[in-house]
Formats: C-alpha cells, sequence, structure tokens
C-alpha cells in the first residue's frame, strides 16, 4: 500500500486520481485499422459506446458496450468507483465468449474470471492498496492539464492474464499537445503514451479519448477514433 502511493506522488499528488472531477459523456468510437505508416481503414466495423456518469453517491460508473456490424453487442464491462473517489469498487465483464467480475473492499479482494473456453477461476485475498481504471486515470490527468514530459505511476490491474487480486504498477507519460478536427470544430487534446507505445489522444477540456492508437500485429495498428473526429 505505501509502496503504490509513493509511486502516484513521484510526479503528482494523489488528489488528483481520488478526487478528481470528471465530466459525464456518452461517446461513440469505430473501430480501425491500419499500417504502421498508412491511414487508418475501416476494419471489422465494430464500435464501442462509452457512458460515463455518476449516481447520487459519488460513485463514477464507465461503461464501454462493444457492438458488432449487426448492432449486436457482443461485450460489456462496467467499472464503478468507491463514493467521491476514482479508486475501483467494482468491476464486471459480460461478453459472447468470457466474463469477469472483481470486488474490492477496503481490506479484501474477490473476483471470478470465466475465460474463452477455459475452466472458471475463483480469487480471494487481502487487498494490497487502491486500484484504477485506465480511462478514469487518463481522464484525471488530462484535466489537469499537465506538463510534456511529465510521468504518471499508478496501482492498476488486469481480469484476464495474471491474477486480478493483484495491483501492478502501471504508467503514462505525457508526449506532446496536439489538435484534432471534428468539422469546423478544433479539439484541443493532449496525447499520451502507454508502456506498450500505444497513443491516447485525449481532450483537455472534458479529458474523454478523442482517439488511441496501439498494436495489432506485425506492421499494423488498431485505432478507436471517436465518430466524427478525423484521424490523427
Amino acid at each position: 500500500m505505501i509502496v503504490a502511493l509513493l509511486l502516484l506522488m513521484q510526479i503528482d499528488s494523489l488528489s488528483s486520481l481520488r478526487n478528481a472531477k470528471l465530466t459525464e459523456s456518452v461517446d461513440t468510437f469505430d473501430t480501425f485499422t491500419s499500417e504502421v505508416d498508412g491511414r487508418p481503414q475501416p476494419g471489422r466495423r465494430v464500435y464501442v459506446v462509452r457512458t460515463l456518469g455518476a449516481d447520487h453517491a459519488g460513485r463514477w460508473e464507465l461503461v464501454d458496450a462493444w457492438y458488432d456490424s449487426t448492432g449486436h453487442m457482443t461485450a460489456r464491462q462496467a467499472t464503478r468507483t468507491a463514493p467521491r473517489a476514482l479508486r475501483t469498487e467494482l468491476v464486471t465483464v459480460r461478453a459472447d465468449d468470457d466474463s469477469a467480475s472483481m470486488l474490492v473492499s477496503p481490506d479484501h479482494v474477490t473476483a471470478w474470471v470465466v475465460p474463452s473456453g477455459g475452466a472458471a477461476r475463483f480469487y480471494d485475498g487481502d487487498a494490497d492498496g487502491e486500484r484504477y481504471d485506465l480511462t478514469l486515470v487518463i481522464a484525471a490527468i488530462a484535466k489537469r492539464h499537465p506538463a510534456v514530459g511529465s510521468t504518471f505511476r499508478f496501482p492498476a490491474y488486469t481480469l484476464y492474464g495474471t491474477s486480478p487480486i493483484a495491483t501492478q504498477i502501471d504508467s503514462i507519460r505525457v508526449v506532446r499537445r496536439d489538435t484534432l478536427t471534428s468539422g469546423s470544430r478544433r479539439i484541443a487534446v493532449v496525447v499520451l503514451q502507454r508502456p506498450s507505445g500505444g497513443l491516447v489522444w485525449v481532450d483537455e477540456t472534458t479529458g474523454s479519448e478523442v482517439a488511441s492508437r496501439g498494436n495489432a500485429g506485425p506492421g499494423r495498428w488498431w485505432w478507436h477514433i471517436k465518430r466524427g473526429v478525423a484521424a490523427p
């Protein structure tokens, strides 16, 4: 717990994550692929509807709903924070192929993971510190208008792969500022980089993701671009 908090405080105050004021939103992202040096081209015509809102207790809920070209929802992932904070309290995933859930109390974590084609796995153990959802961390960072070159390290988690009750340290680096367009509207964004090399373009006014890009295999990128926004 102490180590995780110190890592957060190396660059910025922990309060930027605990008490950040987000902006409620509903956004649709279209999925594209491209060659590393090419322009994004329509992929499988999958799209994602992302909803972010708060309830009367001050909990934030982030929902990503994935749809295929027929309009069928193929997956839904929801993250709920603790009251008046951004630390994760509950995560659920329901998909055509797999599902998972994780409940975090102040001192305990319980999780079920049912991977595609595999046996269900149950995890139960002591909490080893706070943990945060990447999308919410990105929004909190962007709204603080960070300096280019800043690096933010934060305690995260994963539902698939390694144990979901274990806290992992993730990081985000501020690489530059840019301007994207949606019709005649210009959007001032900060560009953030993941350790994997993936990039996220984030609206500095709202903290909402505008576009993101990551490794889709040898020589290729995957893209998520907010509907109506021109590709970076």
